[in-house]
């Protein structure tokens, strides 16, 4: 038992199932709060199911010594994808909307130029990033010009967007060049120090996203109170 492939993969690197753990945490708790999530939120709860059907098979791979950089890839465009159609959902501006379908183009053709199956494509996963606090940057102008979120602090989108920022950042210059951060796949290059940036950085998204669907929770019954 202690020889299958997956538990020896557990047992060598323990900290690296850290991001898919709060993962699962975050699935859990948007199936908790599903009836209560808006539209936007049930883009984000698909993101997080398409992401960890590629986490499983990324950590497949993994235990079976295959290739699955390129997994890294495609979950790009689950995010990506996803976090459009929630952004879509909130940015209801003809312009912020075109914004949308501009920056998803930009990130499609870049994506279908710089894709490859055996390596991290930094470029699209950098685009990825840039286009994220793009997105977000987008949804600050408009709640403070609409002016419509009576308490930003416990608005769910608002923690989004910002750990949204938070992420790509802590990211973005780790793809952007990829191939001195993460080019040595070795124990004994770089690629261990800034994969485990990468995955803090994503843990640390997941959890807001599972706070952001607890807060959901609690917007619901406050509009729901309002109503009454």
């Amino acid at each position: 038992m202690v020889d299958h492939p997956y538990i020896q993969l557990v047992l060598k690197y323990p900290h690296s199932f850290l991001p898919d753990l709060f993962l699962v945490l975050a699935l859990v708790t948007g199936l908790v709060n599903y009836l209560f999530l808006d539209k936007a939120s049930h883009w984000l709860f698909r993101m997080l199911i398409l992401s960890l059907g590629i986490s499983l098979l990324q950590n497949h791979n993994a235990a079976y010594r295959l290739n699955n950089l390129y997994l890294y890839n495609l979950n790009s465009v689950a995010e990506i994808g996803c976090l459009t159609g929630a952004y879509w959902v909130e940015l209801k501006s003809k312009r912020n909307r075109t914004i949308l379908l501009i920056s998803l183009g930009v990130y499609l053709s870049v994506f279908l130029y710089d894709f490859s199956w055996t390596k991290i494509a930094g470029i699209t996963l950098g685009v990825q990033r840039i286009i994220m606090i793009v997105y977000a940057l987008l949804y600050f102008h408009y709640i403070l010009t609409k002016m419509q979120v009576q308490n930003i602090l416990i608005h769910a989108m608002f923690w989004i967007s910002a750990g949204a920022i938070v992420h790509a950042a802590g990211t973005l210059f780790v793809f952007l060049f990829v191939k001195v951060t993460l080019g040595d796949v070795s124990s004994n290059g770089s690629y261990g120090l800034y994969i485990q940036i990468v995955r803090a950085f994503t843990a640390f998204f997941y959890v807001v996203l599972i706070i952001s669907f607890w807060l959901r929770r609690r917007e619901f019954r406050m509009a729901e109170h309002i109503t009454v």
